[in-house]
């Protein structure tokens, strides 16, 4: 039963922060601007946890999956990688 409920409540995580995104995005007036600032920032944050994440316990991998989740979803991104650390392991 926790087990459901954790993988429930993940998910709900993951969709959430995909909505807000998507609000977010399209109500700047400068979206290709604002998508991008934020993907150099979600990129820097996980060059940086990948280098230096095994101070706070969780240094992610490099990989295609991580790389576009922050590419995408910019610092949120890295959140919702911490997220997903927390609720797997």
């Amino acid at each position: 039963m926790l087990d459901f409920l954790r993988n429930y409540l993940y998910w709900i995580l993951w969709c959430g922060g995909i909505l807000s995104l998507i609000i977010f995005y399209l109500c700047h007036k400068k979206r290709i601007r604002t998508f991008l600032l934020g993907s150099c920032t979600g990129l820097c944050v996980l060059f940086l946890l990948h280098f230096y994440g095994d101070r706070i316990g969780f240094s992610p991998t490099l990989n295609l999956t991580n790389l576009l989740t922050c590419g995408i979803f910019g610092i949120p991104g890295a959140g919702l990688l911490l997220l997903s650390q927390a609720f797997l392991s």
